[in-house]
């Protein structure tokens, strides 16, 4: 099996490296060319739904009173959403228990479906 050893290759490379000279001029108006090339690759990477949403919330929660306020506006809507859901939960086991119970006095009735 070979082993390598990167320090002798890195070394090298760093020698020549050093010794590398380049002649070749930038054509003019590089630097603004390069900039430009940045500035449309930024443009058409549009930030998605939830970048715009995360910095909402990151420029609207240090806000102490607004923090407040978001937090318990949601849990109102938690609590009435848990509620009702509960309620509908509740009224549907009730009326099904109610039925079996007639069904088991009178087990010759229709019941409904």
């Amino acid at each position: 099996m070979k082993t390598n050893k990167p320090d002798n290759h890195e070394d090298a490379l760093r020698e020549v490296l050093k010794e590398w000279r380049t002649d070749a001029a930038l054509s003019p108006r590089f630097q603004e060319s390069v900039w430009q090339s940045i500035e449309r690759a930024q443009a058409s990477a549009a930030p998605s739904m939830w970048d715009a949403v995360a910095r909402w919330i990151g420029t609207m929660l240090p806000r102490p009173a607004l923090a407040v306020s978001y937090i318990a506006l949601l849990l109102v809507i938690g609590g009435t959403a848990g509620w009702t859901q509960a309620h509908q939960t509740n009224a549907r086991v009730k009326s099904e228990l109610g039925e079996r119970y007639v069904h088991e006095l009178n087990p010759y009735q229709a019941t409904r479906q």
